[in-house]
């Protein structure tokens, strides 16, 4: 359906400014560990507000950033996989998921589908399921990792051929350690590739059976001599399976990658770590790395791409930064040579989670994991755009984190109607996950639910939600209808009263409630301020009866 009325188009006013730009205050906390805002026509989602460092045009590719959410100052409530572009605007969220792991675009079947993990990760790894939903947002899949077992969330990648990659922890009896009594109780490393319609395992491996416990490069301490804790000693954390039918895997606590035959699972070489396989090129910098994540074969199989964190939690770090880094292999002369390394301007250094995409443009994008942020960055390594969404003062406690950050292509089409409502002569609209809407057109609508017979009013779509001041004295009622770029309607939302009075103190503070420091400060405020009152009314009182009493006796 096209629509054949002639609009007048007008500019967008939106409800607040939500992204920051260069923004000191940002980072120095004063909105914070987590800046956020909420929504007028969705009070349910709670999104982060983004501080623009550095951005660039050729960012601009049309994709959308992914990411997951977490952290101690990230309330239950507000964690959800989120979709966001690239100026910082909300896209879509689901917060009924609550926390969430590794949110994607994966193909499968021929569609595209949104994936995630979804579970318990109490532990430091996780116990959960893998989650797939459509075009409209509607879950298709969820399924467990093979035999029925619940799965980890550091890696769910559909491989060309339709199968799943999954790694899973496995509590179970093991023998290390010399001198000590050898019985303790391990977290055993195990991949799995499965069939997603059935959840039949193909292909399982442990790490337990296959590498030296007492090599690991993470000390057991006090772990795994009783029944109540296990030790994690290699900690896998990504798979890539290539053309030819191995795979290659990420143990952050051997501090190398190993590469399994998909035949009997042995490992046939290693890059980094003790046991490292290849002559380093590059004088020891292309193969020390250190509690590395996201290990990927770039696409022509002559490299590896890698989040070098080079930095674990709890454990003096050797390195003052972070990086990316892109390892060129020579799998004949089994040399490696270091081509590039991505390292943030500020330096940023995260002793858990992250992540390294390379992007069909050439692109680089490094997501910061235990540090909510993520720059993007040109092949050859000039940073391009950098964002931070949680305050930089609050980098490495674990304020706000998002275990990896992705950028995809994404065609969100959603099943819901948009979004309308009015207030204090504002009119705000908004559709949560429906990427193609480009113009709003409003029309109004008399007391009897008639059209006014008074052009539309057409309007761009800005950011998630879009606000537009309207005519209180002839509109009674008001729909939004959300047309894509051909001029097609997409759909229509319910009709609401248009309403001209200004919102009620209440309104006002509930609306400054949601402002971090800011609405912590209020509520300080009004609390000492009732407090104060019935301090004053209570004295009067007192007074008042020792006046009476007084009076009674004298006379």
């Amino acid at each position: 359906m096209r629509l054949g009325f002639i609009a007048v188009l007008v500019s967008a006013v939106t409800a607040e400014v939500s992204t920051f730009f260069k923004s000191t205050d940002f980072d120095r906390g004063k909105y914070g560990p987590y800046p956020h805002k909420s929504y007028v026509t969705e009070p349910d989602l709670i999104s982060p507000r983004h501080n623009i460092q550095q951005s660039n045009p050729m960012c601009d590719d049309g994709m959308y950033i992914m990411t997951s959410l977490r952290g101690d100052k990230v309330k239950p409530e507000w964690k959800s996989p989120m979709i966001h572009d690239t100026s910082g605007n909300l896209v879509w969220m689901d917060p009924s998921y609550g926390e969430t792991f590794g949110l994607s675009v994966q193909r499968y079947k021929g569609n595209d589908y949104l994936t995630f993990w979804k579970g318990d990760d109490s532990l430091g790894h996780g116990e959960g399921t893998y989650i797939m939903l459509d075009a409209s947002h509607k879950q298709v899949y969820n399924f467990t990792a093979g035999n029925g077992r619940l799965g980890d969330f550091h890696e769910f990648t559909i491989t060309d051929h339709g199968t799943a990659l999954l790694t899973q922890y496995r509590y179970e009896e093991g023998d290390w350690g010399i001198g000590l009594r050898p019985q303790g109780y391990i977290w055993d490393s195990v991949f799995q590739e499965i069939n997603i319609e059935t959840s039949e395992m193909l292909f399982e491996w442990h790490a337990y059976d296959h590498v030296d416990i007492n090599k690991s490069d993470f000390p057991s301490g006090s772990s795994g001599r009783n029944r109540y804790s296990g030790y994690d000693f290699f900690h896998i954390n990504s798979i890539d399976k290539d053309a030819l039918g191995n795979y290659l895997i990420s143990s952050r606590y051997y501090q190398c990658l190993m590469y399994i035959s998909g035949t009997n699972g042995s490992i046939l070489w290693e890059l980094g770590g003790r046991r490292n396989s290849f002559t380093d090129l590059s004088d020891g910098k292309a193969t020390k790395f250190g509690w590395q994540h996201h290990a990927r074969w770039t696409a022509d199989h002559s490299g590896i791409t890698l989040f070098d964190n080079g930095a674990r939690y709890k454990l003096k770090p050797t390195v003052d930064h972070s990086r990316g880094v892109h390892i060129a292999l020579d799998l004949r002369a089994m040399t490696a040579t270091l081509k590039t390394s991505y390292i943030n301007p500020r330096k940023i250094i995260s002793g858990s989670q992250g992540s390294m995409q390379t992007l069909p443009s050439g692109n680089i994008l490094i997501g910061y994991g235990y540090n909510a942020a993520w720059t993007e960055f040109s092949a050859d390594g000039e940073v391009l755009c950098d964002v931070h969404i949680g305050s930089q003062k609050f980098f490495n406690t674990g304020a706000v984190q998002t275990y990896k950050v992705l950028k995809f292509p994404w065609v969100g089409r959603s099943t819901t109607r948009p979004k309308v409502r009015s207030v204090g002569g504002w009119v705000y609209v908004s559709w949560n996950g429906a990427t193609e809407v480009r113009v709003w057109v409003l029309r109004g609508l008399n007391e009897d639910g008639g059209e006014l017979g008074v052009e539309d009013v057409r309007i761009e779509r800005t950011g998630f939600e879009t606000k537009l001041k309207v005519d209180c004295g002839n509109w009674n009622f008001v729909k939004a209808v959300a047309i894509d770029a051909n001029g097609t309607a997409l759909g229509e939302s319910e009709v609401v009263t248009v309403t001209c009075e200004d919102p009620g103190i209440f309104d006002i503070i509930l609306k400054l409630t949601s402002y971090g420091w800011i609405g912590l400060l209020f509520n300080m405020t009004i609390l000492v301020l009732v407090a104060a009152g019935i301090y004053s009314v209570c004295k009067c009182i007192i007074r008042r009866r020792g006046y009476s009493t007084l009076h009674q006796i004298w006379t």
